[in-house]
């Protein structure tokens, strides 16, 4: 999650030094609710007591407004298809969701 709000920063950075500064807050998705709630949450818990510099980015980038972290259930998880061993129509649902093309062979 760290690393795609790295990302998510550059490409906004990227964007508006085209002179197309986003608008809007960008959405990442996350389907742990837990670290969504520790993330979106500033308040001081034991449990969160050796949270990593990483986390506190996050929770930085969020309360700016620059990013909206909306829970996605894990059945909808697109990157489940290169992590996880799927039933045949799980892959297929969701390999579809990829956007991928099947070329013809004669190209």
């Amino acid at each position: 999650m760290s690393a795609a709000c790295y990302e998510i920063m550059w490409l906004r950075g990227f964007i508006s030094e085209l002179r197309f500064p986003p608008t809007n807050p960008t959405p990442l998705y996350g389907d742990n609710t837990s670290v969504i709630q520790i993330a979106a949450n500033s308040v001081y818990h034991e449990r969160t007591k050796h949270i990593e510099v990483d986390c506190h980015y996050i929770r930085e980038t969020f309360t700016q407004g620059v990013i909206t972290l909306p829970h996605l259930t894990t059945d909808l998880q697109i990157a489940n298809v290169f992590t996880e061993a799927l039933t045949h129509q799980r892959h297929k649902f969701l390999s579809s969701k990829l956007m991928l093309l099947d070329l013809p062979a004669s190209i």
